[in-house]
């Protein structure tokens, strides 16, 4: 696999350089679709005998392709989700309905429905392969293909809770501040939203420039043309400062909690509305479910 180690260096000529960098996107793309061919060869399966998504979709969950990786991860988001809505004094097991926003392949999803039987689980995507995958797969929860803006097909105060893993690290900030505001209008007036984003442990992939941008601004949007044609043009890459995405969380809710993941490039954000609407009226077109 070809890494940022043997991409071509800065001392050649820009054009060059870019005919380098172009090659080097190619062939990287290349050998991707290759491996996941390969990956997919065999009929995987989880040990309760629940089908494993397609490698390709697994990847775009977390730029991994092992089988062993999606299921660990995926229990871990599960734990943490459990864990953080705790901390809020939130009991999911007594939450009606609760959503996955970008929930990819089900990742998460498939470690929460046998833990809470009784509560209605959604899932929603811009990844359509990803959303058939799961109402194939996934039965016992329901599942929607979405735009890259609002709105989502649901009325107002329908969710009890909403969570939403590796989705903010990669909006721009005028998607961010309307997905933001769309969430805050499905949720009941005391429910909660879980998001995470690129903490303090991704500032190491930054530039100088970069770095001091996030220092200042508190919001930095980088584009990059490696996986261009396996995610969306518009999907990128963000990072928050804690000051910044605090700050913008509580213009709808009242306590809003920042936690970087131990051993992890991520933070948590948790935050709840506490029975009113500390926010604007929303007026938004709402499609039939």
């Amino acid at each position: 696999m070809l890494t940022s180690s043997t991409q071509p260096r800065s001392v050649l000529p820009a054009q060059l350089l870019l005919a380098a960098r172009a090659l080097y996107h190619r062939l990287f793309r290349f050998q991707l679709r290759l491996r996941c061919w390969y990956a997919d060869r065999t009929h995987a399966q989880d040990a309760s005998g629940l089908p494993l998504p397609p490698a390709l979709l697994r990847y775009r969950v977390s730029e991994l392709l092992g089988q062993d990786a999606f299921l660990t991860i995926g229990e871990g988001c599960a734990r943490l989700i459990e864990e953080h809505s705790r901390s809020m004094g939130v009991n999911l097991s007594l939450c009606r309905r609760i959503l996955d926003f970008g929930c990819g392949c089900g990742r998460t999803l498939r470690w929460l429905l046998p833990a809470f039987p009784g509560v209605e689980f959604h899932g929603a995507d811009v990844d359509r392969q990803a959303i058939d995958w799961c109402s194939r797969n996934l039965p016992t929860a329901r599942f929607v293909c979405n735009g890259p803006l609002p709105p989502l097909p649901y009325p107002d105060c329908y969710f009890d809770a909403i969570y939403c893993l590796s989705v903010f690290t990669h909006l721009n900030e005028a998607a961010q501040d309307q997905w933001l505001a769309e969430l805050v209008r499905l949720l009941t007036p005391d429910g909660s939203l879980l998001i995470s984003v690129h903490g303090s442990g991704a500032e190491k992939a930054l530039d100088p420039h970069g770095l001091a941008t996030l220092q200042t601004a508190g919001f930095v949007h980088r584009r990059s043309q490696k996986l261009q044609g396996i995610v969306p043009d518009w999907y990128q890459t963000t990072w928050h400062s804690e000051q910044y995405i605090v700050s913008r969380l509580s213009v709808w809710f009242e306590e809003v909690r920042y936690r970087d993941i131990p051993g992890s490039a991520q933070a948590i954000v948790a935050a709840r509305m506490r029975n009113h609407r500390a926010r604007k009226d929303f007026t938004s077109t709402v499609l039939p479910l």
